[in-house]
């Protein structure tokens, strides 16, 4: 089982949708162990905006990225997991209502990296299918080439039940 709130070396990816920092120990653990499995009918498919070696896309506002769980299967816009993460579940004495520590979710989950030249920029895992990265980020990215990969698992109660998959979605200039 992996699961678990531990220590990393990198810096905390963004969460989005319903995803972890449990999933973000999953994944982290199946990249770094080798348990990619590289399939291209299960790889997740990349969408928009489309990248090409002259694609350029402007530094004044972040595209939403947009992709789906494998060529075959459109999922859905705000994925296919539900969660209860923002609802105040226990009350502590002398300090409130706070959330208790977040449940296992099952379901399709997504973890994207944005590198340049081999550096890691910035990281998402998330359950939806599109992601936009914060403007201030965006912006300071200006000049940069852009490499992003996607990584894709199902999972049951934060155990992957299939995956992982990865694709490397290619590259983009962002326009100074």
């Amino acid at each position: 089982m992996i699961s678990g709130c531990s220590s990393h070396t990198g810096p905390e990816p963004s969460y989005e949708g319903c995803a972890t920092d449990e999933n973000w120990e999953t994944f982290d653990s199946y990249i770094s162990g080798g348990k990619i499995q590289r399939d291209p009918q299960k790889s997740p498919q990349w969408i928009s905006p489309a990248p090409s070696p002259l694609a350029t896309i402007p530094a004044s506002m972040s595209p939403v990225f947009t992709f789906q769980p494998s060529p075959t299967s459109a999922g859905s816009k705000n994925g296919d997991v539900s969660c209860a993460q923002f609802q105040p579940v226990s009350v502590h004495r002398g300090s409130g209502t706070t959330p208790l520590h977040l449940a296992p979710i099952s379901g399709t989950v997504f973890d994207l990296h944005f590198d340049s030249e081999g550096a890691a920029l910035y990281r998402v895992i998330t359950t939806r299918q599109t992601v936009t990265i914060p403007t201030n980020v965006w912006t300071s990215w200006a000049g940069k080439k852009l490499t992003i990969t996607i990584y894709e698992a199902q999972l049951a109660n934060n155990e992957v039940t299939s995956g992982l998959f990865q694709t490397v979605v290619g590259d983009f200039l962002i326009a100074r």
